[in-house]
């Protein structure tokens, strides 16, 4: 079961990051004029770093919440074993 948790935290760190970059991609495109190919790479460029920023906060966030299970499934486990 403990085999579960790593590739939960990789899919879950996995699906935020690409998410959090898309919403942070269309926030900046959306709210942006882009006219030269500089505004363009400029505005690539910071949805890329935001992105990235907020998906390693959300995974650290993720990676707690994974911790509180499988800290709580392992007292579950020594109860029972009691």
């Amino acid at each position: 079961m403990s085999g579960a948790f790593p590739i939960a935290r990789l899919a879950v760190h996995v699906i935020a990051s690409i998410g959090v970059s898309k919403v942070i991609n269309d926030i900046i495109t959306n709210n942006t004029n882009v006219v030269t190919t500089a505004d363009a790479v400029k505005v690539m460029t910071g949805s890329i770093v935001l992105g990235s920023m907020i998906a390693e906060q959300a995974s650290n966030h993720v990676n707690n919440r994974v911790d509180a299970v499988i800290a709580w499934n392992e007292s579950r486990k020594a109860a029972t074993a009691e």
